[in-house]
């Protein structure tokens, strides 16, 4: 799957963590809050305008799309789900009045979905201390689930940087071993991440050589020509980015503008969305036949199947939904709609499982997801991980290559997935199975 998005946090929202004034009641007389015999309501944040909303804003109608689908069909024992949903531009400052507005106006029953890893970390520690649940979150930062004791109510909504990197890595040193290998990285906990996942792999980068960096949402104003250049002239094969999906179009247009043709790109799965890759690009006046060809032969992994998978049972049914259902601006089938609707799919069966007997709670959706979340299923490839000791999400990834008409094909033409975790266990074939989407595409749940 290819989506994930940090952001930096300013000096103004780094002072306004500890005065956030998300000062309302945590629950009222009647019960928690957001939750009534005719609606469940869920806040969701992410970046609607600004650099980095290219296609991340499509998550948020896809997953409501899901969701009126759901309450077409009843919702979660009569109650509608009701999706609130804030622009936060990816600016830490706004996360943290726009998660204000979530629970002191809208009153949200939980967070769902929240879209960027620095821009989470702003608002994360108020959320646990609130005890609201934080479910299915757009990053894979793997701080924010390996300790439950320290986010309790945080569970992921994405594979952790790390291991995604870890399984990345392994193979790129399998099929490239005479190659030599850089990266270009964010210098925030997403970059920091998979390049700790990547070095865990057995990777080396020199900082300054085959290590550039950049610091997230400088790529549109400011450019990555010192980056491309620096690559470029350390001899650099194999370029690995980790990084948006705008900063993976800028990369790779300013690599060609400065004349650098690394053999292959591989890119963390958050940063290779194809259709927010041509969009970027088509501002640019760049064809799209041409990005295209500049994206073919990319490696990238993936949890889920690959949106252009016609064949894929989750696939079909989704695009049917999101067909009939999402009124977004953009309703193009790409990953970040998938990724819209996997993780509703996910949030209704948590809904359900934890309102068995019409008594939801937020204490009760967060025992559930420890106690029965790694039971769930979804259109991805490997289960969730959750469980008490860990609030991690897909723990396998498969390996592929983007092709002519940017799919991403499984390399070798046989999908394998491969698992690990998020410290230094070892990286292998994955067992999992996974189980079909029932005739009427809502969850099934024991």
């Amino acid at each position: 799957m290819n989506l994930r998005k940090p952001l930096i946090l300013t000096v103004v929202a780094s002072a306004l963590v500890g005065s956030l004034t998300i000062s309302s009641v945590s629950a009222s007389a009647a019960g928690d809050p957001g939750i009534s015999a005719t609606e469940i309501v869920l806040g969701m944040q992410l970046p609607e305008t600004g650099p980095a909303s290219p296609g991340y804003n499509k998550v948020d109608d896809a997953a409501r799309a899901y969701f009126d689908y759901v309450n077409s069909k009843g919702g979660i024992n009569g109650r509608n789900i009701k999706l609130v949903v804030k622009d936060d531009t990816y600016k830490a400052g706004l996360t943290i009045s726009t998660a204000s507005k979530l629970i002191n106006e809208d009153k949200i029953f939980a967070f769902f979905g929240s879209i960027g890893t620095q821009t989470h970390v702003s608002v994360i520690k108020d959320i646990n201390r609130r005890k609201i649940p934080d479910i299915f979150v757009n990053s894979g930062y793997s701080g924010f689930y390996t300790d439950p004791k320290k986010y309790p109510t945080t569970f992921g909504g994405l594979g952790t940087y790390t291991v995604e990197a870890k399984i990345l890595g392994k193979y790129l040193q399998e099929k490239h071993p005479d190659k030599k290998i850089g990266i270009l990285y964010q210098s925030d906990d997403f970059g920091r991440n998979a390049m700790a996942g990547l070095i865990t792999s057995g990777l080396k980068f020199e900082a300054k050589k085959t290590a550039a960096s950049f610091i997230a949402g400088t790529q549109g104003s400011l450019g990555l020509v010192s980056q491309m250049s620096q690559l470029k002239a350390n001899g650099v094969e194999v370029v690995i980015i980790a990084a948006v999906s705008s900063a993976t179009a800028v990369a790779y247009a300013t690599a060609n503008a400065v004349g650098y043709k690394p053999e292959k790109w591989a890119v963390i799965s958050v940063g290779a969305d194809a259709t927010t890759f041509q969009t970027i690009l088509g501002a640019r006046k760049v064809p799209l036949a041409t990005s295209a060809a500049m994206l073919a032969g990319t490696i990238s992994a993936s949890h889920a199947p690959a949106p252009g998978d016609e064949e894929d049972e989750y696939v079909k049914a989704f695009k049917k939904i999101n067909d009939e259902f999402n009124t977004g601006a953009d309703k193009r089938w790409d990953n970040n709609v998938m990724q819209g609707m996997n993780i509703a799919y996910l949030a209704t069966a948590a809904l359900m499982g934890a309102d068995k007997k019409k008594k939801l709670t937020r204490a009760k959706l967060i025992k559930y997801l420890e106690k029965k979340g790694s039971k769930l299923s979804s259109a991805a490839f490997s289960p969730l991980a959750y469980s008490k000791t860990t609030h991690e999400a897909f723990t396998g990834y498969w390996i592929g290559e983007y092709d002519a008409a940017t799919v991403l094909q499984p390399v070798d033409g046989k999908r394998v997935v491969y698992t690990t975790d998020s410290a230094n266990g070892p990286v292998t074939v994955s067992k999992y199975e996974r189980p079909a989407i029932s005739a009427d595409a809502l969850p099934k749940v024991a």
